[in-house]
């Protein structure tokens, strides 16, 4: 992608010093390819600069710093530094941009060189960059092989990067949580890293898990960043007033594979350019030195800031350096080089952050003053600024899909459109915000804050979805407070089997009472059923004797009318014989009157008998009544009751398992602590 302003020459390639290092060479060079002896400086490359370059690059001139009239001046350099290692043609500045894989293409605005000349510059390195016959070859530096292909977009690809077990001993564990000022997440894995005092831990968002802590000795880890490939981590830091380093692992290995720079105090600002050549960093020197990976040597400084540097940031094809301070400056610079691309005017106050759109064609910026800004790097114009957060933005982020998040001193965590329009607010931080990092994938917005809380949220919804431990325990404080938690749950285990040997011993005792309940009530209920068989017989025997009763008397009033009728005949007749006759019918009518009489007291008696034993009768059957309704609604009561105990004993059966899987749960975190331990001291032994 070649960017190209009315002002400036197009940004891929005003990349170097060297712009004019190779003019145009077409000397048709056919020496030194055919022999066996590797090419020389003065036999084989000194004709060709002389030919082509010397008329830039010389004593007098030294464009770009660089003289290669003579070969202790060109291994001199320039103001970028070396051009050339010895046996590296790849790391040699030199060579990349004579055969075209790098920006800029030397020569600049002409045809590749021919492939003949290429080839005996290439052979010339490789051969240990020979200065004339006699002499031995320039011993290879040093080199890292953290560099990619210069100018490419880098994007992670491959398997999610993700770090082996490391030990979970914290280097430093203060009293609370310290302020949150180094947070970044990994453009490919699960892996967040969070700097603090003596040490970077590492956490997996999604669960907000500490699974390891990364060293840094060298003081306060003031910042951290992943590089863009996802393979690289950065820590930049040291001591207040004292030192300064950055230091670089790899993820996958967990490995120190770098440590760079000497500053005189604490960096505050680093970042690792996409291709991996080169670390900026800053601080409160004011000045911004770009160290090259292959040997941590300064490739150039910029010394235009007038007041501590607070944001540093590599664009996304590593030609563009974007540098903030603490006065507001906005700069952007060529990597290679460090020349100024152009001033970015517009912000009142600090500049707290600094962020690249993932195409490299704008960034974003945070500042002090409360504003967000949006840059086009090509033209180092505004595209437009809003308030963000009230009394200071101190970060933002791009997500992927060319959206922001941000927080500041407002409390609050953002969601931006693209246009500067809020879309969201996801959450309150519980203090003034001071740093967020998007995950990749489903993204997750981390944003810490001055109390060093950490929390997660997901952007989509939004919510919060958890947050993260920044200040753990040592290990040995965690298996301590884990054998007391893992003690508490199995006597609250015991605890529980007593009670619930009480409630099951109550609630047998219900069942055992309503069983024989049931069997009372079952005899009440056969009892109730043969008294009333017995109430409705004397029932009968009553009306039977009433009855007879009612029989006899009619009887008795018969006898009763005879007699008065007989005594009535015998006032009235005059004859002797019939009053003799009627005389012996009345003394018989008068006998059967009497004993008929008899016989109604005999029936009344009966009567009587009869009504009593119905009444006691009754009165049993109305006791038995009594009781099987008393028995009833014992066994109702004891029903209830029995549900109750089985219903507090499931419960308690519930809490018994609850409290087992507490108690499981306790001992398996305790076995994890102490592992956690075991592996920290094989670590440790191992290490040393």
């Amino acid at each position: 992608m070649i960017r190209i302003t009315p002002q400036k020459p197009p940004r891929m390639i005003a990349l170097h010093s060297v712009v004019t290092l190779l003019c145009t060479l077409s000397f048709c060079f056919t020496m030194a390819t055919a022999a066996e002896k590797p090419p020389t400086y003065e036999d084989h490359v000194l004709p060709v600069f002389r030919e082509k370059c010397c008329s830039c690059h010389n004593a007098d001139r030294k464009a770009g710093g660089l003289d290669l009239t003579s070969y202790q001046q060109m291994m001199a350099g320039g103001n970028s530094g070396d051009v050339i290692a010895g046996g590296d043609p790849d790391g040699s500045y030199l060579w990349q941009v004579m055969s075209h894989e790098s920006e800029p293409t030397m020569p600049p605005d002409a045809d590749r060189i021919p492939d003949a000349m290429l080839n005996v510059v290439k052979e010339w390195i490789l051969g240990g960059i020979i200065e004339r016959d006699g002499v031995k070859p320039v011993a290879q530096k040093a080199s890292s092989s953290l560099a990619l292909d210069s100018g490419a977009l880098v994007k992670p690809t491959g398997p999610l990067v993700m770090p082996p077990r490391l030990s979970l001993e914290p280097r430093f564990s203060g009293l609370r949580p310290t302020t949150i000022r180094a947070l970044d997440a990994s453009p490919h894995g699960d892996l967040v890293a969070v700097g603090s005092s003596q040490q970077v831990l590492l956490f997996q968002p999604r669960t907000c898990e500490c699974i390891g802590v990364l060293p840094f000795p060298e003081g306060e880890c003031t910042n951290v960043r992943f590089s863009r490939s996802a393979k690289l981590l950065l820590a930049g830091g040291g001591v207040a007033a004292k030192s300064g380093r950055v230091v670089i692992w790899d993820v996958a290995s967990a490995q120190r594979v770098m440590e760079l720079g000497d500053e005189y105090d604490e960096v505050l600002a680093a970042d690792i350019s996409a291709d991996q050549r080169l670390v900026a960093l800053g601080g409160a020197a004011k000045v911004v030195r770009l160290l090259q990976t292959v040997d941590g040597s300064i490739e150039s400084e910029i010394t235009k800031h007038t007041d501590w540097i607070t944001s540093v940031a590599f664009s996304p094809d590593s030609v563009l350096l974007a540098t903030g301070d603490r006065a507001g400056n906005l700069f952007l610079w060529e990597s290679f080089g460090a020349r100024h691309w152009g001033d970015l005017k517009g912000q009142k106050a600090g500049v707290t952050a600094i962020d690249w759109r993932a195409d490299g064609i704008v960034l974003a910026t945070a500042s002090e003053d409360g504003t967000i800004h949006l840059w086009e790097a090509d033209t180092a114009k505004k595209i437009k600024s809003w308030p963000a957060h009230g009394g200071g933005a101190t970060d933002v982020r791009w997500l992927s899909d060319g959206r922001l998040v941000s927080t500041g001193r407002d409390h609050k965590v953002k969601v931006w459109k693209s246009d500067g329009s809020l879309e969201s607010e996801l959450g309150t931080l519980s203090d003034i915000g001071t740093k967020v990092a998007i995950t990749s994938g489903k993204p997750l917005a981390i944003a810490g804050d001055w109390s060093g809380q950490i929390s997660v949220y997901d952007v989509t919804k939004p919510s919060k979805v958890g947050g993260m431990n920044s200040n753990p325990m040592p290990l040995s404080q965690q298996v301590i407070l884990a054998e007391k938690a893992a003690a508490a749950a199995e006597k609250a285990v015991q605890d529980i089997l007593l009670e619930q040997q009480k409630v099951t011993k109550v609630e047998a005792n219900f069942v055992s009472q309503l069983s024989a309940a049931n069997k009372s009530l079952g005899a009440a209920g056969s009892e109730q059923k043969s008294k009333i068989v017995e109430l409705e017989a004397t029932s009968v025997r009553v009306k039977a004797a009433g009855d007879q009763l009612g029989v006899t008397k009619i009887k008795a009033k018969k006898a009763q009318e005879i007699v008065v009728s007989l005594g009535d005949m015998i006032k009235q007749s005059s004859e002797t014989p019939e009053k003799e006759v009627a005389g012996e019918i009345l003394t018989a009518a008068k006998k059967t009157l009497a004993d008929t009489n008899t016989s109604v007291g005999l029936a009344e008696q009966a009567l009587q008998e009869s009504q009593a034993i119905h009444a006691a009768a009754l009165k049993e059957q109305q006791s038995v009544e009594k009781n099987l309704a008393d028995l009833t609604s014992r066994v109702s009561q004891l029903n209830e009751q029995v549900e109750k105990a089985i219903t507090h004993r499931k419960s308690i059966d519930e809490k018994h398992m609850a409290a087992v899987k507490k108690y499981q749960a306790c001992e398996k975190n305790l076995k994890k602590w102490q592992d956690e331990i075991m592996f920290s001291q094989a670590s440790i032994s191992k290490s040393e």
